[in-house]
């Protein structure tokens, strides 16, 4: 660039070789950077697995120079080979790049938007925003600027990242993978907020996701319909994660070859997120479109018979997919700045993107499943239950397998309620699945409070749900006994994740635990123990009652030196983190995480326990920076201990 003297440029260049990387990356791709000193980045691009490594400017020179004339380009590969690129007309005045260096030959892909013709580079942008469902907004910026000029070389950089950042380009990247390669946690879940908005909506400030599922949610539901009508009900489904964003999801244009066909593919390749949308939206249309009911009956008896502790358990695969997702997403912060439920619908949605092309594939889903996690269950345990300050309805346990299939139950269960009497007209045997009692029915299969529990997007909702008044008395009348055992603590444990308990409740149970001298008498096993512990915490976290939260602290210590329960470390961590959901303001949780952390880390530490610790807190750190403030002291303790 003229006028910027040398010095200048030269002190820029010394000045990043001392950045990491990432940085200097991110600086180099800045274009008002590289104008201001006079940068040009020489970038290397490899074309596919076994293709040259090509200087991207000379690459790109080449390209111009060929669309602009019949005539062929030479290159220099990075091993000193000589490529031709040359330009092959076809039929209809179609043409495509080829590069060729003796017996090996590579077809481009259209790199039109060079070109000098405005007409051709304006083609192929709108090819490319057809074909990848590119927004609106993206599409007039591209087309302006495609309008004046061919791009310049960043330019056509950042088009292809922006079309790339799409769901329709992943999944055909993952339906490409061959069996038995390796496969990288970046090739299943990208780092790109743009990606995430593409896939569910960009978050638009709601407060919850039945907020979310009426505004944005149903404005990116309709845009997938008028994209294209079946692809766009397909991908719709990826949103099924609640019933208020199945409800937004529309049937109403496709016709009955179309709908058919859609739902056999779920069949065959649909995941178990996208069978539970598709079970809803049939069960809603069923009165007018009977063409889906033999659909319904299979994918409810897949969702039905699927056995969660075998090896071929869709469900499994599903749970722990959306581990790896969040997880990572955890790791990245890459949605930290929206709240919990919406980085969770990108989760879920995510996974079951994943998972429905494995199954395309016939990948072993088992070996991927312990993969998945083993590679980020740490980091989505950590962030889930740090969630739980802003979202204390839901806890991480409830990720397992199990527990999202009696989810699924109780939602399809709901769902036919809602059209009961149009299942009554309807065949016995679906009626009988969803609504009877019988063996074969939803609701024998697993305990029936299980599938009223919050799914993964409830973190705040059920805040209408009122405990009804002959379980109010039950819980004061067990709770306000003399002798308390620790059966008198399971009807406000079972109940609270499913009604909304109030802070009398919760201040009973306090007062039950002091009077019983935080000893529970009648205590019969550990995992009696555990529940207990475990509901007492989130009745804290959910009635934001912090002195039954310093309660539940007590307890943890008292059992924690208790050798008859020998409750783990880990244990300890997860019901104090819970406990600590109730403190609701950022100041007052970061300082009683801090208290509590502090605790277990100057206490006893057994045999692994000083590293367990660590790495848990470093991923609670990482998930939220604010507790450094807090917890430092804590970590440079389990630092030294860990590295003695």
């Amino acid at each position: 660039m003229t006028g910027i003297p040398p010095e200048r440029t030269a002190i820029a260049i010394s000045a990043l070789k001392f950045f990491p990387p990432l940085i200097r990356d991110s600086l180099l791709n800045d274009v008002s950077f590289t104008g201001e000193y006079g940068l040009k980045a020489k970038v290397t691009i490899t074309l596919g697995d076994n293709g040259p490594s090509l200087i991207r400017a000379s690459f790109f020179d080449a390209i111009r120079s060929v669309l602009s004339s019949d005539t062929s380009v030479s290159l220099t590969d990075g091993k000193d080979k000589t490529w031709i690129l040359s330009r092959d007309e076809g039929e209809a005045g179609s043409a495509a790049l080829i590069l060729s260096c003796d017996q090996q030959l590579l077809i481009l892909p259209d790199f039109s938007e060079l070109s000098d013709d405005v007409s051709s580079r304006l083609r192929a942008l709108e090819d490319s925003a057809a074909d990848m469902n590119l927004p609106v907004a993206s599409l007039q910026k591209w087309r302006n600027v495609l309008t004046m000029q061919p791009l310049s070389d960043f330019e056509l950089d950042q088009l292809t990242k922006d079309i790339s950042d799409s769901p329709v380009i992943l999944e055909r990247s993952i339906r490409s993978i061959n069996k038995g390669a390796n496969i990288n946690v970046s090739d299943l879940v990208p780092n790109s907020r743009r990606y995430y908005h593409r896939l569910v909506g960009a978050y638009d400030g709601s407060t919850s996701i039945k907020e979310y599922a009426a505004g944005a949610g149903r404005e990116f539901l309709r845009q997938l319909s008028e994209w294209r009508p079946s692809e766009g009900f397909f991908f719709g489904l990826y949103l099924s994660s609640h019933q208020a964003l199945t409800d937004e999801l529309n049937a109403d244009s496709l016709d009955k070859e179309q709908l058919e066909e859609l739902y056999s593919s779920l069949e065959k390749y649909g995941d178990p997120l996208s069978k539970l949308g598709a079970v809803e939206v049939g069960l809603r249309i069923l009165g007018i479109r009977p063409e889906v009911e033999p659909f319904l009956l299979r994918l409810v008896q897949h969702i039905r018979d699927d056995d969660v502790t075998g090896n071929t358990s869709q469900f499994k695969s599903f749970s722990s997919l959306f581990v790896l997702v969040d997880g990572e997403l955890a790791r990245t912060r890459c949605l930290s700045r929206e709240p919990p439920f919406y980085r969770r619908l990108a989760s879920l949605a995510q996974a079951a993107l994943i998972l429905r092309q494995l199954i395309r594939l016939g990948i072993d889903c088992q070996s991927f499943s312990d993969y998945a996690l083993r590679t980020r269950s740490v980091e989505f345990y950590m962030q889930s239950l740090a969630d739980m300050r802003l979202e204390p309805r839901w806890r991480p346990d409830f990720a397992d397998a199990a527990q999202i299939q009696a989810d699924f139950f109780g939602r399809i269960r709901f769902a036919g309620s809602r059209v009961e009497p149009t299942l009554s007209s309807g065949p016995e045997e679906l009626r009988d699945i969803i609504l009877g009692n019988g063996e074969k029915s939803l609701i024998s299969l697993c305990w029936r409070l299980n599938q009223s529990f919050p799914g993964p997007l409830d973190g705040t909702e059920h805040k209408e749900q009122t405990l009804p008044d002959d379980f109010a008395h039950v819980i004061e009348e067990k709770l306000g006994m003399e002798n308390v055992d620790v059966s008198s603590f399971a009807p406000l444990v079972n109940l609270s994740l499913i009604f909304n308990v109030s802070r009398h409740h919760s201040s009973l149970a306090s007062q039950a635990v002091k009077r019983c001298g935080y000893v529970f008498s009648g205590l019969e096993s550990k995992a009696q123990l555990l529940t207990v512990l475990n509901g007492l915490a989130n009745v804290a976290a959910i009635s934001r009652d912090t002195v039954l939260a310093g309660d539940v602290r007590i307890l943890v210590r008292r059992y924690r030196s208790d050798s008859q329960f020998d409750i783990t470390l880990l244990e300890a961590v997860s019901m104090l983190l819970v406990a600590s959901a109730a403190h609701e303001g950022i100041v007052q949780w970061r300082n009683n995480v801090g208290e509590v952390i502090s605790e277990l880390a100057f206490g006893r530490l057994d045999g692994d326990d000083g590293r367990l610790l660590h790495s848990r807190l470093l991923a609670l750190l990482h998930s939220v920076p604010d507790l450094w403030v807090s917890c430092a002291r804590a970590e440079a303790a389990l630092q030294a201990f860990c590295f003695r």
